[in-house]
């Protein structure tokens, strides 16, 4: 009935420090889900203790909602930014619970300091994020990544929002170079091979 979804053979490969051990019900029902959409999952995360996953192309909310299923269908502890509107009465603990952090895109740097503190209090930290910040076409795309993955010593895994052969792609670790400007106009052509659901937005 489903397609292979790569599912099986990733969850295995998950570190042991990034396992939420949520219960067989939240992984089946994630797994149901992820696989009625008819996606799939490539690659691997690396076997460190920090880890910032950069997915992009973002140009829709249907990137959420293919993966919030995944997180569940592989029992992965991750914590994710979003903005601090969709925490709403009746579902802000759920993206709590998920590992939504809020981020008031005014004063950004409440949500890095958090960060900063919550990569010195945990000896592993999975965080996403999304570097262009927004759905919306943006031509700037926010660096504050970057200076968190410094900060807490974490290694960048570039992974693709593939709507074209519906698929998220977790790829090469990206090593910075120390020159912000240069560091995002790689990652923007690393991208470019990757369709969003809105590919005019990228």
């Amino acid at each position: 009935m489903f397609n292979e979804s790569g599912i099986k053979e990733f969850r295995n490969s998950i570190p042991d420090h990034f396992r939420a051990r949520r219960s067989n019900f939240f992984i089946l029902l994630g797994t149901l889900i992820f696989k009625f959409y008819g996606w799939k999952i490539e690659g691997s995360l690396p076997n460190k203790k920090r880890v910032i996953i950069t997915a992009a192309p973002h140009t829709s909310y249907e990137d959420f909602i293919r993966a919030f299923p995944l997180v569940l269908a592989l029992d992965i502890k991750v914590n994710f930014l979003a903005k601090d509107s969709i925490f709403k009465f009746g579902i802000k603990h759920f993206f709590s619970w998920l590992g939504g952090i809020p981020v008031n895109r005014n004063a950004p740097i409440g949500a890095k300091k958090f960060i900063s503190n919550l990569g010195n209090e945990r000896d592993a930290i999975l965080l996403g994020i999304t570097p262009e910040g927004t759905r919306k076409k943006v031509i700037k795309w926010k660096t504050g990544f970057l200076r968190i993955a410094k900060e807490i010593n974490a290694e960048i895994v570039l992974t693709g929002i593939d709507f074209e052969h519906k698929r998220f792609v977790f790829g090469e670790i990206f090593k910075p170079t120390g020159d912000n400007e240069k560091d995002i106009n790689s990652l923007k052509l690393y991208f470019k091979k990757y369709k969003g659901k809105h590919p005019e937005r990228y």
